[in-house]
């Protein structure tokens, strides 16, 4: 009998010993967070994004991983997060976001767009250089969801002039693209309304407003580009009187 209590008063020391070696052995710095990283961040500082996350400089068993995430889904410009430990005492967040493309007015407030359509947010000003899309026939809107435009041809046109300006870096340059009617587009740059015709040589027609534009400075007035049936592509300005 007298063993067996031994052994147990043994093993209950022993099993006491190992957990206030455990308990010391976790409160080692190593296992407080020390640094939080967050990459591919654009659309959000790293301040934002810390904040938001509520994940702070504690001890590792204190972050709580999934709630982080939940927090920084929530915010309009993220798409997808990922949040892991690396060892010694540092989280890294690491980010999806959505890209915003365009606006499009409703209701005395402005909708941002992704490339896909979908509304990131509504706001009552632009936060982004991004043209405002005139044309769109849409009655409602959901935030995350595909916006429900009557005019598909519309939408399609100004994807397609988007990813023109795009390439040749100008779409911060264009307040705004007017697309009631397809077959005359207006570009609006400054106070210089250009008519671009349809979506043919779309790219050909922006090398010829960025000439006209930016190099020899015509800022003011009515710009028609066009092609003059040679297969060139030519402009004529009407400046304000």
């Amino acid at each position: 009998m007298e063993n067996q209590q031994m052994k147990k008063k043994t093993k209950r020391y022993i099993g006491i010993i190992v957990g206030i070696l455990a308990l010391l052995f976790f409160m080692m710095p190593i296992f407080y967070i020390q640094d939080i990283e967050v990459k591919n961040n654009k659309y959000y500082s790293v301040q934002e994004i810390i904040e938001a996350s509520g994940i702070e400089k504690k001890h590792l068993l204190d972050l709580a991983y999934f709630d982080a995430e939940d927090k920084l889904m929530a915010l309009p410009y993220i798409a997808k997060v990922n949040i892991k430990y690396q060892f010694p005492g540092k989280v890294v967040i690491d980010l999806v976001e959505k890209a915003p493309f365009a606006y499009v007015r409703f209701k005395g407030t402005y909708l941002c767009l992704n490339e896909q359509g979908q509304v990131i947010e509504q706001s009552q000003e632009k936060y982004h250089k991004l043209p405002v899309i005139d044309g769109l026939n849409f009655n409602s809107f959901k935030n995350e969801e595909t916006l429900p435009i009557l005019n598909q041809d519309n939408w399609l046109t100004a994807v397609e002039v988007l990813r023109s300006l795009e390439k040749y870096n100008y779409v911060d340059k264009v307040n705004k693209i007017d697309l009631y009617n397809i077959e005359e587009i207006h570009l609006y740059v400054d106070k210089l309304d250009v008519i671009m015709g349809d979506i043919g040589d779309f790219d050909k027609k922006i090398e010829v407003l960025i000439q006209i534009y930016d190099v020899n400075g015509f800022t003011m007035g009515e710009l028609s580009i066009h092609p003059d049936g040679k297969g060139e592509i030519v402009a004529t300005l009407t400046p304000i009187t």
